[in-house]
Order: C-alpha cells, then structure tokens, then sequence
C-alpha cells in the first residue's frame, strides 16, 4: 500500500457485512455454471516460476522485506510467512507472490482462493488483482482480502480507480473468524466487481453511489503478508512480543473460471 492508497483507504465508505460463516463453502450460487480455466493447488514442493513471481524488494512501507525465502509449499498449500518483531520494522520480513507470467494475466473472470490467515500482531495479508501496466490507480486494483486485525476477525474489500496521487477507493467490510477456512471470491465482468467470502457478498458496484470506474484491461494476482509498522495509528502497528515467531498465511488453492 502506498502512501497515497493510505490516503484513499483512509476516506473509505464501505458497506458493513454481517457475521461470516467459518465453514469450507464452495462456490456462490449465484457463480455457478462457470467453466474452469486456470488452477493451481499447490501439489508439488515448489512454486511453479513459468506462472509465479516471487518478490525480493522493500516492503510497502519502505523499511521491512518481501523475500522469496518466506515463501513455502508444503504439505498442499502455499505458505506466506511473516517473520520478526522489531518496532521499527527493519528487521521484519514476510513473503508476496504474483501470479503475473503464463496464463496469469487476464481481462475478466472469476477468481477464487481458499486460505485462511494465521492471527497475528503487525501482519496484514491482502489478496488483489493488480493492473499488468502497473499503472496506478488510472488502470484500477481489486482488494478481494485486505485485514490488518490481529486476530482476523474482520476483512476489507475494496476497488481502487480515478486519478493520482490517491485515486478513489470504495469498501466492503464482512466480519468473521477468518484464522480459519474460507473462499475469497471476485467476480470481474465489463460492467460490475463483486466481491465474495464463501457465500456472502461483501461488496457489489453495483450498489455503489460513488459509480467506481471498472477496470478493463489485463490483471493479475497478487498474494502477499505485509510487515509492519505502516502509519501504525491509523492502519498497520509493529509487531510485538505477542506476535508468534512465525506468522502464516495458509494457500490452498487460486482458480480462475470464464
């Protein structure tokens, strides 16, 4: 998130949604009939470099570190590990990966991961489709699954459009126990984004007064824990010594359908 995202999430209106359900839900009911066109269900005991980019750079917040080192597959699932506890965030460090190579890169559709997000202090896991031209906002950014609450219990999310610094942002916000198993699903057509956990809707452009603007040109995934401190008063504290050793986010499986 860069400064300028923090001034747009920072001025968010978004809709409250209910208590989420904590079971394994497939796809919503109003989703079906969609044929699959890309999966990975992380089987193997590497990631698969012709699809993911691992990231080796500075954190959002300019002082922690993305490395490919916290990134794992294991035992069927992908593994971000968020790892340290210093206060002044050098010496923290976690793993993001795009799925931004080979049939990564798409124009619509329906995307779905199954995760579930380990509590912890100064980690905040998001899930997003971001603009292959990396151009930002003009060519948009979905947040399927962005929280910074150390126990999980709430996640966001959001579309970003319009123009620089900050663009405009608009936000869904669901509650749950989402330490545990859930779906995370967006649908992106030409004229609408819906965003799902399991089966409820969690944000809709559709109902949105503020008419955001839908992307129409290629995305990708995007999977990342980030480490913090990030404007801790408003957004994302350090760790601290209740934070576990190892913070992880747990990757089943991202499917893509037409």
């Amino acid at each position: 998130m860069t400064a300028s995202r923090l001034t747009a999430l920072l001025v968010t209106i978004g809709a409250v949604i209910g208590a989420c359900s904590g079971s394994v839900a497939a796809t919503p009911a109003a989703l079906a009939g969609h044929r699959l066109v890309a999966d990975e269900e992380f089987d193997g005991s590497s990631l698969d470099l012709s699809r993911w980019t691992p990231y080796n750079s500075k954190s959002t917040n300019g002082i922690s570190t993305f490395s490919a080192s916290q990134l794992r597959v294991a035992g069927g699932e992908l593994q971000i590990i968020g790892q340290g506890k210093d206060p002044t965030g050098a010496g923290n460090k976690s793993g993001a990966v795009c799925w931004c190579k080979g049939d990564g890169n798409r124009t619509y559709g329906l995307w779905g991961i199954r995760a579930k997000l380990d509590p912890g202090k100064g980690y905040a896991p998001a899930f997003l489709l971001w603009p292959q031209s990396n151009v930002w906002p003009q060519d948009g950014e979905t947040d399927i699954i962005e929280t910074v609450h150390p126990q999980r219990a709430w996640d966001l999310a959001s579309v970003h459009w319009g123009l620089p610094p900050s663009g405009d942002r608009e936000s869904g916000k669901v509650y749950g126990d989402f330490s545990g198993w859930h779906v995370y699903w967006v649908d992106w057509r030409p004229t609408y984004i819906k965003i799902y956990v399991d089966r409820t809707l969690v944000y809709d452009t559709t109902r949105s007064t503020k008419k955001p603007v839908i992307p129409s040109k290629p995305m990708h995934m995007v999977m990342q824990q980030e480490p913090g401190p990030y404007a801790p008063k408003v957004w994302l504290p350090p760790p601290d010594q209740s934070t576990p050793d190892h913070v992880v986010v747990h990757v089943d499986w991202v499917r893509v359908y037409d």
